[in-house]
């Protein structure tokens, strides 16, 4: 089956689905984040701009840091 578009890179990824208030993606790229709604929104709509990937990239790290949870990504993580 195949997987989602990563909503940051465009690759296909895992997950895809609703973990509360975001959406899980566990991306080859990117790394296994969840986007917050309002963020993914804000995204898809163009009001907040598009990180380039290695910029989210290390986002994700950073806010991940020595934790096995996925990080959930806000709309302020990215500027907004």
């Amino acid at each position: 089956m195949p997987g989602v578009r990563c909503p940051i890179c465009e690759t296909d990824s895992g997950g895809g689905y609703a973990v509360g208030d975001a959406a899980l993606y566990v991306c080859p790229g990117c790394g296994g984040y969840r986007l917050a709604g309002t963020a993914s929104t804000l995204l898809e709509t163009g009001r907040l701009p598009k990180p380039t990937p290695e910029q989210f990239r290390d986002l994700v790290k950073r806010k991940r840091g020595t934790s096995t949870d996925y990080p959930v990504i806000t709309s302020g993580d990215l500027g907004g």
